[in-house]
């Protein structure tokens, strides 16, 4: 895969009981996919403060540009409270208003993702007016692959805005809280399988994949309904998991070269992979996750 991958959306820190993990949905993709041999060019945006610096110097260590990440002097970088219950899954408290909330999606842009392989990009960053309005122009192009990573976040999680940001996308990933809730009430009785095909029915998106924790994954792509099972794995936290997946996904699907079911295997594999470690960018040899390589 030669062109880049855009990820859009907030750049943000986790603020965990063991410390500071610096990420946010996109940026976690956008770190995994560059470890993963593959460019990843995040687009968000940064206050002028100590979290801000770290943050870029962190994107920089990952080897990835930060060009597309202005800084803010009026508004602080994106923090998030994160509680761990004692099964390992999180809750969040979110800031706002935060750098993250005014992403300019400018020429420069729009000249880079134009070229780029797919845009990566999800709910919550586009919980202000500015945002929203920003994003309408990145998905307007022709070309690349849109992926929407639904990640419902509350409050942030206006359903009528995920219909509208699901309209140009060429794939949706949801949980399977989130593909129920996405879902008509006389729909809830519908199995895994039905319920996928009613949200791509609905939403006119042929390909859905839906992550279900510690049972696996499945995903329809198009006509083709393919499972994998999870596997036991002792979960260190939850947080950014999904994220994990999702970027081992991407860097497998898009090469066209790998059956979807071994796509989808692997991309379960390496999300429990980041469950059984802290913070949602452990260490790891790129090698064990890229298909064909390993």
């Amino acid at each position: 895969m030669s062109k880049p991958v855009i990820c859009y959306g907030e750049a943000l820190w986790d603020c965990l009981p063991e410390g500071l993990f610096f990420g946010g949905a996109p940026i976690n993709v956008a770190r995994h996919l560059r470890r993963l041999g593959v460019e990843a060019r995040p687009v968000s945006a940064l206050g002028e403060d100590f979290l801000g610096e770290e943050a870029r110097e962190r994107l920089k260590e990952d080897g990835l540009a930060t060009d597309l990440v202005p800084a803010h002097r009026d508004l602080q970088t994106g923090t998030v409270n994160v509680r761990i219950d004692s099964d390992g899954n999180a809750t969040y408290t979110i800031a706002e208003p935060v750098a993250w909330d005014r992403i300019p999606v400018d020429e420069r842009v729009l000249a880079t993702a134009a070229e780029a392989d797919a845009i990566v990009y999800g709910t919550l960053a586009q919980r202000g007016r500015h945002n929203r309005q920003a994003i309408r122009r990145l998905l307007e192009l022709r070309g690349p692959f849109k992926i929407y990573d639904v990640n419902l976040r509350p409050p942030f999680d206006d359903l009528d805005l995920v219909a509208e940001l699901a309209q140009p996308a060429d794939l949706l990933k949801v949980n399977e809280e989130e593909l129920y809730r996405l879902l008509p009430a006389d729909s809830k009785d519908l199995s895994l399988e039905n319920a996928a095909r009613e949200l791509a029915r609905t939403t006119g998106v042929s390909r859905v994949c839906v992550t279900r924790a510690e049972k696996g994954a499945a995903f329809l792509e198009k006509e083709n309904w393919i499972t994998a099972a999870g596997r036991p794995v002792e979960v260190r936290d939850t947080v950014g998991a999904g994220d994990g997946f999702l970027a081992a996904f991407t860097a497998n699907y898009l090469t066209g070269r790998h059956a979807a079911g071994d796509v989808l295997n692997n991309a379960c594999r390496f999300g429990e992979f980041i469950a059984s470690r802290s913070g949602a960018v452990p260490a790891y040899a790129a090698a064990d996750w890229l298909l064909g390589r390993a």
